[in-house]
């Protein structure tokens, strides 16, 4: 066994819980403070690949487990066997990377010590909120920067949440959320998962769908980017095929909360149409007579 086996410094990631809760404790009226305006450049590369930064299972993480210690850029691990085998399980059910499945699993028992003694259908569960909580935080922290850019205007054209803002889009956050959307409306529910957390994985899912929604929705509002036409008919294409039941909200839709939010999911896909509605790519998909 190894005593330290050194592995991608971008498996590792600052709890984004702790960072929203910086950011909404934050003035809306003023700049951010030096240090948290630094955490959102920090971060630019995750906001910008979306989720995609939680990476799949590899072979080499898992080895990477076995070694007494794990160093993961600037972080330093020491590797709980007991919390290894969780990880390990935890791994193989979300289909996430072995050695963030243990950043995960080693974050969420240092707030609540009693789930690592808890049986494995109730840890699986914890673990599994813990992880939608850590995503859709994550999610709310980019509608966060959006929402305070707006907020301020165009009177402080210096300000750091505003640069971040326009650099997200600049990078190609605005194919990133379109590809993202598509991917989670396709989601079938993992065979590796239990059943009974079905319910669970449905209104997580559908969450995220509205956040992705949201934070679209704020991009073209400001707007921090133009729709065009392209991404247009894409929206337009996915909103046919919900109506026609091509996409998964009616299989997610099983409890009366589930429902609200595929029905929001809708509300909020035809609002984006209507607000980045442009005559010239209506003339255009006239004149090619695209059937709609």
């Amino acid at each position: 066994m190894a005593d330290t086996t050194t592995v991608d410094a971008s498996l590792w990631w600052d709890s984004f819980t702790i960072l929203l809760t910086e950011l909404e404790n934050s003035s809306l009226s003023s700049d951010l403070p030096l240090n948290l305006a630094e955490k959102l450049k920090e971060n630019h590369a995750w906001f910008v690949d979306i989720l995609s930064c939680f990476k799949p299972p590899n072979q080499k993480s898992k080895d990477a487990l076995n070694s007494k210690k794990l160093k993961i850029g600037s972080q330093l691990l020491n590797i709980q066997p007991h919390l290894k085998d969780k990880a390990l399980e935890i791994s193989s059910c979300l289909l996430l990377d072995e050695v963030q499945s243990y950043i995960l699993v080693e974050r969420s028992i240092e707030h609540n010590s009693a789930a690592a003694d808890s049986t494995a259908p109730e840890f699986i569960h914890f673990i599994l909120v813990q992880y939608y909580k850590e995503r859709q935080c994550f999610l709310k922290c980019i509608r966060w920067i959006l929402m305070h850019a707006i907020y301020i205007g165009p009177v402080s054209e210096n300000n750091s949440v505003k640069e971040e803002a326009k650099k997200l889009f600049h990078d190609g956050l605005e194919s990133k959320l379109v590809s993202f959307l598509e991917c989670l409306l396709s989601r079938s529910y993992p065979e590796q998962m239990d059943v009974a957390l079905f319910t669970l994985w449905a209104e997580e899912t559908l969450i995220e769908d509205n956040l992705v929604l949201d934070i679209l929705f704020l991009a073209y509002y400001d707007p921090f980017c133009t729709c065009g036409s392209e991404i247009w008919k894409k929206f337009g294409s996915i909103y046919k095929g919900i109506l026609a039941g091509g996409y998964n909200l009616g299989k997610l839709a099983t409890t009366t909360e589930a429902q609200q939010l595929s029905y929001h999911v809708k509300v909020q896909l035809l609002l984006i149409l209507i607000e980045t509605l442009n005559l010239e790519t209506l003339l255009q998909m006239v004149h090619d007579e695209t059937p709609y």
